[in-house]
């Protein structure tokens, strides 16, 4: 039976959503207790993704050196960062809560589904202001679940923010009045087998 994994390509991704994931990933991963003792270490990756945002900042002029500069920074840091996600993948051995938790992206499952569908998600907004409160139907079976939020509307290539929880309801906070967000969760089945529901919408108060 094949297992959650993680993706360790970034090849799709453009300049800045690069940018964006791989800080993402370190914010992730620093402090979380699955991943104790990453390999190579937070401190080593955090340089490469340095060196890598200041030579994107300075090729947005497209100055022939400075895009070469760049192009080689991001060779680095994608690399780097596929090596600690093959410890991420060894550290979490297969549980897609822990995998999820590491700010990587979970790849798609191939093998059938036996969570039944999530049916849709529900948005409101909560009672204090920037709050987001999603929840759906638990689905028979399901164990956990992950809520995923993003500030753009989805694409192939979206950096979603994903939060791990035992619930099926979970309340975003600290978000942006009047900022549109889109929202989907993840329901977590026996096996570490996930079925997401529809990408919700809503503008938050």
């Amino acid at each position: 039976m094949k297992i959650q994994k993680i993706s360790l390509s970034f090849s799709s991704f453009t300049d800045g959503n690069f940018a964006t994931k791989a800080r993402f990933i370190l914010d992730s991963l620093t402090g979380n207790a699955a991943f104790a003792t990453p390999t190579p270490t937070l401190v080593v990756v955090e340089g490469d993704y340095s060196n890598y945002n200041t030579a994107r900042m300075a090729a947005e002029g497209l100055g022939r050196v400075n895009v070469a500069e760049k192009n080689q920074f991001r060779k680095a840091l994608e690399v780097i960062l596929a090596q600690l996600g093959r410890y991420v993948m060894f550290a979490a051995n297969g549980n897609a809560v822990k995998l999820a938790s590491s700010g990587y992206s979970l790849t798609k499952m191939p093998e059938v589904q036996h969570l039944p569908g999530t049916g849709n998600a529900t948005l409101i907004n909560g009672k204090t202001s920037g709050q987001l409160i999603v929840f759906i139907k638990r689905p028979k079976g399901s164990t956990s679940f992950v809520h995923d939020i993003s500030e753009e509307m989805p694409t192939e290539n979206t950096v979603w923010v994903t939060v791990a929880s035992s619930r099926s309801r979970y309340t975003f906070t600290n978000l942006q009045p009047g900022k549109q967000y889109w929202v989907r969760v993840g329901a977590i089945g026996a096996n570490d087998q996930l079925v997401y529901s529809p990408v919700a919408s809503q503008y938050v108060q």
